[in-house]
């Protein structure tokens, strides 16, 4: 047993049953050894917490093209930022505070400010949008519709029949856009939709920003 199939299982637990359940017994378990076994690869669960970030962020490869538009090149960044998370999605959460500890965050970083300076943003303005900009990122993979994290069959069929049940009871004439959206709202397969969306969104709002700063200028 080594500290990377360590991290390794710690992720697979968080992202079956989510990060507040991870457990250094539920990791050995994971591994089928005692949990001191764990204590040789790391000492308490923080620093397997910083383990878990750091390895999110080692699978960040940038794919920008330099040559298409500083928004192309702000979404892909988010793409690429989104790709690393979406294999790792229940440990999503604790990237952020060791974005600025990884060369590969690091640099996307880096190239986000920049891009959102040379849109005209200031350093304040820029940083904040980069900022809101992983957030964005975060909650279109941790959207619990979406991370995988094990919800008990039980439960499962409770909540789907509540909501059988509450569509059932409405009435047409006043809620005909909610009982006409019925099926889309309860697609539990439409990530990728809903990850388009919210870049979509969240791009067009920075380039709409960005224009309103030339006219201001």
């Amino acid at each position: 047993m080594t500290r990377t199939a360590v991290v390794d299982a710690a992720l697979e637990v968080a992202y079956r049953r989510g990060l507040d359940s991870l457990t250094i017994r539920k990791i050995a378990t994971e591994l089928g050894v005692s949990p001191m076994a764990i204590y040789w690869h790391v000492k308490n669960k923080d620093e397997l917490l910083d383990a878990m970030g750091d390895r999110v962020c080692q699978d960040l490869e940038i794919t920008v093209d330099p040559t298409a538009t500083w928004w192309v090149q702000l979404r892909t960044v988010l793409e690429d930022f989104m790709r690393a998370l979406r294999a790792h999605p229940g440990a999503a959460t604790i990237v952020v505070p060791r974005m600025l500890f990884s060369p590969n965050s690091r640099a996307a970083m880096e190239l986000s400010l920049k891009l959102l300076g040379e849109a005209g943003f200031s350093l304040y303005d820029a940083t904040q949008l980069a900022r809101h900009g992983v957030r964005v990122a975060i909650s279109l993979i941790t959207e619990p519709l979406f991370t995988g994290v094990e919800v008990e069959p039980e439960r499962r069929a409770h909540v789907e029949h509540e909501v059988a049940e509450t569509m059932n009871s409405l009435n047409p004439d006043e809620f005909p856009n909610i009982l006409a959206a019925a099926s889309y709202l309860s697609d539990v397969s439409a990530r990728t939709a809903f990850e388009k969306l919210g870049l979509d969104t969240y791009i067009a709002g920075v380039r709409a920003l960005a224009e309103e700063t030339d006219v201001s200028s």
